[in-house]
């Protein structure tokens, strides 16, 4: 039975915090191809593990294989995507994450409490196909029943391929019934149009529990009231995830089997360790992505990073294992950083004002 809680119409003030990243990636470093060679959660390129399955029998679902995670490169671009293909039959599931989040978290700065999830997808053109596509945040869960799940999404989303609705995931406390939430974003359903990209985020409050989504830059951070909020949920791993429709005829209205396979396109993604929730915050009036221009992109030997409305603080360069490589203070609109020293491959740049702090990718050759 489908769990469903309607969200509230309540908004929360997005406050600067500085972020610690965790994992993030915009796929221009991998290999296009399928990401793995196997589909038993065995690690593949970029650290990712993929695993797929066609469900337990009976199942009409017949499509589980390699080619259900694959890298593709955009027309007439560099830029590189990551295609997730779901069971084209009534069962089955796909999931792709990276091992040791949980070893990040734990390591995380000491008060950044909070985990963020942002990423960027396409939601391709308009299909039957009755897939549930999305990314989410597992966790551990705290209950001591040792009959409940070890392991429970402590906030996502999902997308459904075949009406267009993206929903709100989390795992609450509903008037005593503890489980995976699907959350209404909107009356009705948060319809998205097809063939269009979306950056959304979410977040969750370890400490206190508190779920937050934002669809919309513009507009402030959708929640739920503390008393269906559960804390002490450690972050474990974020997953690329999707699984079919099966049959429900005792639903109102029934509802049929899903009976083919829809692919859904993501751009990229960031998971963040923070003090205070501030997501999808691109577009901060003082600092953002377009005031600040980083190049060349790729870069060799100098990487240079200027800002039209703001002087520039500090500029970290981190690692995607979250390691700090690099930190400069600094007091101009115009900075240049020597990165000759550093080895090949896609690095994560954190540019600090007096009140801000964005985050921009590039690519050392």
């Amino acid at each position: 039975m489908k769990k469903t809680i309607l969200l509230i119409g309540a908004f929360a003030l997005s406050l600067t915090s500085i972020s610690q990243v965790l994992e993030v990636e915009n796929f221009n470093s991998l290999v296009p191809g399928n990401v793995g060679t196997a589909i038993d959660g065995s690690a593949g390129q970029g650290g990712f593990n993929t695993f797929a399955t066609n469900g337990d029998a009976p199942t009409t679902t017949t499509n589980a294989a390699n080619s259900n995670f694959e890298i593709v490169t955009v027309r007439m671009s560099t830029e590189q995507n990551f295609n997730l293909t779901g069971p084209d039959g009534d069962s089955g599931v796909r999931a792709m994450w990276r091992d040791g989040l949980d070893v990040s978290w734990t390591n995380r700065t000491a008060g950044n409490d909070v985990i963020e999830l942002e990423y960027t997808f396409n939601t391709g053109p308009t299909t039957t196909s009755k897939n549930q596509i999305g990314m989410r945040i597992f966790g551990d869960n705290p209950s001591t029943d040792p009959n409940a799940p070890a392991t429970v999404t402590s906030i996502g989303y999902s997308y459904d391929t075949s009406t267009g609705v993206l929903s709100g995931i989390a795992y609450l406390n509903n008037n005593g019934t503890f489980g995976n939430f699907r959350i209404g974003l909107a009356a009705g359903g948060l319809i998205l149009s097809p063939n269009t990209d979306y950056s959304i985020g979410c977040s969750y409050n370890t400490v206190t529990g508190e779920v937050l989504w934002k669809t919309d830059a513009s507009a402030g951070n959708s929640t739920l009231p503390s008393g269906l909020w559960v804390a002490n949920q450690d972050p474990l791993e974020v997953d690329f995830l999707a699984f079919s429709t099966a049959a429900d005829p005792n639903a109102t209205p029934p509802v049929t089997a899903n009976t083919s396979a829809t692919t859904l396109t993501f751009k990229d993604y960031v998971s963040r360790a923070v003090a205070v929730s501030n997501l999808l915050n691109n577009e901060d009036q003082t600092l953002n992505e377009v005031s600040v221009k980083v190049f060349p992109n790729p870069a060799t030997d100098i990487l240079n990073v200027s800002s039209s409305t703001q002087q520039l603080s500090s500029i970290e360069i981190v690692d995607l294992n979250g390691r700090l490589i690099k930190s400069l203070e600094v007091n101009s609109t115009e900075v240049s950083a020597n990165i000759e020293d550093l080895k090949p491959g896609l690095y994560i740049l954190n540019i600090s004002s007096n009140d801000a702090t964005i985050t921009r990718k590039f690519v050392k050759e």
